[in-house]
């Protein structure tokens, strides 16, 4: 893995799909892997690249390694419900990763932590104008399936109806539906079925979280089958968020020992577990760990340090 130079890839490439009828929602779009080359994003909006744009030139023994190994390192980037002008946002970062041939990562996360979400989100359709026809990786609300809201039936609905709405209005738009809260293999499968996975590009797993990928591996590979046998469909694609998993750990709160894990593990066999940073490093859990001043969401330059090794 080499973070310094230009790190081809090739991921999740458009090569065919379906005629649909206005307003309905099709099957997820043809796809495989390893079809073409591109880049993954980098997020030039990320925490890290804005402190390393605001601190060029300073003393901050956190700057070189931030710089070298996080601030340009591809990343999805996170939109909330309060972005203002969603739709117009999510257009021109779609449009900048399309100039360089970068494939953008999106983390949808329009769900606060505890609250039950509505059938239908405002901000879902607004991520809908926002994508068009454009190619894009979206992670449709991490956490929130198994996660703190106890109606899970509800939370099941609105995702399926998220789900559909996206498929209808961004065909090309790969959804991931995200299990990262927890749950038995046979829980997740059936809240995803429920959630319209049938329609969905894939499953994300440890989003915001340590776990390192060998651990993920075995259960990503469980539920796969599970969702074949269930859904008559054997392409769904595993992803890992791997910003953070790169030593094992002991806590989920900005824990000690933490490290940066590799930006990009992608492969062409089928249920295999692939790699990306869905989280920014340096992002802080809240009050805890190796940051106990900071704030759940808050950038902290020597906590991102001391993930770099």
């Amino acid at each position: 893995m080499n973070r310094l130079g230009p790190i081809l890839l090739a991921v999740l490439l458009l090569v065919g799909g379906c005629v649909d009828l206005p307003g309905e929602a099709g099957p997820p779009p043809a796809s495989r892997l390893l079809a073409g080359t591109f880049r993954l994003a980098r997020d030039p909006e990320s925490p890290a690249a804005i402190w390393t744009r605001q601190n060029a030139g300073g003393k901050s023994p956190a700057f070189e390694p931030i710089q070298r190994d996080i601030a340009y390192t591809p990343v999805a980037h996170r939109f909330t419900a309060a972005d203002v002008d969603l739709s117009q946002h999510v257009r021109d970062y779609l449009a900048q990763a399309a100039k360089q041939r970068w494939m953008p990562m999106l983390v949808a996360a329009f769900t606060e932590p505890g609250v039950c979400p509505a059938e239908r989100s405002p901000a879902v359709g607004d991520l809908a104008r926002g994508l068009g026809d454009g190619k894009a990786i979206v992670v449709l609300e991490p956490r929130l399936l198994g996660g703190q809201c106890a109606d899970t039936a509800g939370v099941t609905r609105y995702l399926n109806a998220s789900v559909r709405q996206l498929r209808a209005e961004a065909p090309n738009a790969f959804v991931f539906l995200d299990v990262s809260a927890g749950g038995t293999v046979d829980e997740q499968r059936a809240w995803l079925i429920s959630s319209g996975v049938a329609q969905a590009a894939g499953v994300t797993f440890g989003v915001g979280d340590y776990t390192p990928a060998a651990q993920l591996a075995g259960p990503a590979r469980k539920l796969h089958d599970a969702l074949a046998a269930a859904t008559g469909r054997s392409d769904y694609f595993l992803l890992a968020d791997s910003s953070r998993n790169g030593a094992v750990v002991t806590g989920t709160c900005n824990p000690a020992g933490a490290r940066i894990g590799p930006d990009s593990v992608l492969s062409d066999q089928p249920g295999a577990l692939q790699q990306a940073w869905l989280t920014v490093p340096g992002v802080s859990d809240g009050p805890c760990g190796a940051a106990p001043a900071s704030r759940a969401g808050e950038f902290v330059p020597d906590l991102a340090r001391q993930l770099t090794g």
